[in-house]
């Protein structure tokens, strides 16, 4: 016998070989196709409890991320307090500073104008009260009737 390779058996071989591999692919198609249905149905099967499950998950971050906010927010305003009130005292001291300075600059130029001061004004006011009590006591005794039997003797 010679060593030579029958044609036909290698042919044979061949077809029995692709058709094992033709068979293999089928089945791995089949089973693809297969996992891609049960998947597909675990998914309408399962989809409610699965996207409620998001929604607590999104529920719970929502609120610890809700938390975070407020603390950081209390840090932040409890770390800016103190520059604030340093800031407020410093604005009040300059304002304050200001308006002295506007009150010297009217009082000035009012006296350049000689204009009444308030003092002036209340001065003036003072007087004129104590003139209107002088007044009001002149007026009194002049209004008060003479003792009988004293009549002034009418002159002719």
């Amino acid at each position: 016998m010679t060593d030579t390779p029958d044609p036909f058996k290698a042919a044979k071989d061949a077809a029995t070989s692709g058709q094992r591999f033709s068979r293999g692919v089928m089945d791995s198609a089949q089973q693809i196709w297969l996992a891609g249905l049960g998947a597909l149905s675990r998914t309408q099967q399962e989809g409610g409890k699965f996207f409620d499950a998001l929604v607590e998950e999104g529920v719970r971050i929502q609120e610890k991320t809700h938390a975070y906010t407020q603390e950081q927010m209390k840090q932040a305003r409890d770390q800016a307090t103190p520059w604030m009130e340093t800031a407020r005292k410093r604005t009040n001291a300059a304002m304050g500073k200001i308006e002295q300075a506007f009150d010297e600059r009217i009082a000035h130029a009012m006296k350049r104008m000689n204009m009444p001061s308030h003092q002036d004004v209340q001065n003036l006011s003072a007087r004129i009260d104590a003139l209107a009590q002088e007044l009001r006591a002149s007026h009194a005794s002049s209004a008060k009737p003479r003792a009988p039997g004293k009549r002034a003797k009418p002159k002719a």
